[in-house]
Parts: C-alpha cells; sequence; structure tokens
C-alpha cells in the first residue's frame, strides 16, 4: 500500500483519537485531575468489576480497563507499518510512551481529561498489542510475496 494511503488511515485515526480525547470532553465541560499513584484506578476499576453492585459501575469500569488498551492498537500498528524506523519493540516503545505522556499531559493542562499514570499504562498496553500484530502482519505479507 502506499505511504499516502497510510498516513491518510493515520491522519483519520487521529481525528478521532483527538474527538475521543479532547471533543468530546469541550462539550460536557472541564474535568482536572491527575493521579499519579501506579495501579491505583486499575485496582479501583478491577474491584468494581469484581464487586460492583450496580450494572452501571461495572460497565463504567469495563468501558474505561477495555477502551484505554484499544484505542491505542491501531497506533501500535501504525507506526512501525509507516515508518520503517519504528520497527524496534524498545524503539516503538519509547515512542508511544512519549506521545501517551503528551496526551496525559494535554488533558491536565487543558481541563479536558484527568492524567492518570494507569491511562500510560493501558495505553502502552494497547500500543503494544497493535505491534505485536503488526509484527503478525509484516511475516505474513513477506511469507506470501
Amino acid at each position: 500500500m502506499k505511504k499516502q494511503w497510510k498516513l491518510l488511515i493515520l491522519g483519520i485515526y487521529i481525528l478521532g483519537m483527538l474527538w475521543l480525547l479532547f471533543g468530546q470532553r469541550m462539550q460536557t465541560g472541564s474535568v482536572r485531575g491527575m493521579q499519579l499513584q501506579p495501579f491505583y484506578t486499575l485496582r479501583l476499576f478491577w474491584n468494581a468489576l469484581c464487586n460492583g453492585h450496580d450494572g452501571g459501575t461495572r460497565q463504567h469500569a469495563l468501558i474505561n480497563l477495555v477502551g484505554n488498551v484499544a484505542m491505542f492498537v491501531p497506533l501500535g500498528f501504525l507506526l512501525p507499518w509507516i515508518w520503517p524506523r519504528w520497527r524496534t519493540l524498545w524503539k516503538h516503545m519509547v515512542l508511544a510512551a512519549s506521545l501517551i505522556t503528551a496526551v496525559e499531559i494535554l488533558q491536565w493542562l487543558t481541563g479536558l481529561g484527568w492524567c492518570d499514570v494507569d491511562d500510560l499504562i493501558l495505553n502502552l498496553l494497547g500500543t503494544t498489542i497493535g505491534y505485536c500484530l503488526w509484527k503478525i502482519f509484516a511475516k505474513c505479507a513477506r511469507h506470501n510475496a
């Protein structure tokens, strides 16, 4: 696939992410907060899943946990697919961690979201899954070429 099409796909993904991470919150109002204790929010959501007394609490926890992973799977796939420079795992992880950290800080600075270290952990898990999917895709593409 030509690089222009790959960049178009990346651009559409970025626009979608900007809407999810910032745009929809502009309509609902400002929420600023910071949570820097690793696994604190993850424990809260896990407990809500296991011990939640109402469906709304469980649903919120599940959406947050799965959503924070799933939203970043495409990024993990797209970066090495488009740019050979990001095809080694450690370079990929450094770039992904930097991008995600920038998003978290921007959410806090703009008041359009929480800066949560657990989001970083979940988002990195998502990019890692995407990276592994790209590795499988690249291996299959080489095998079929």
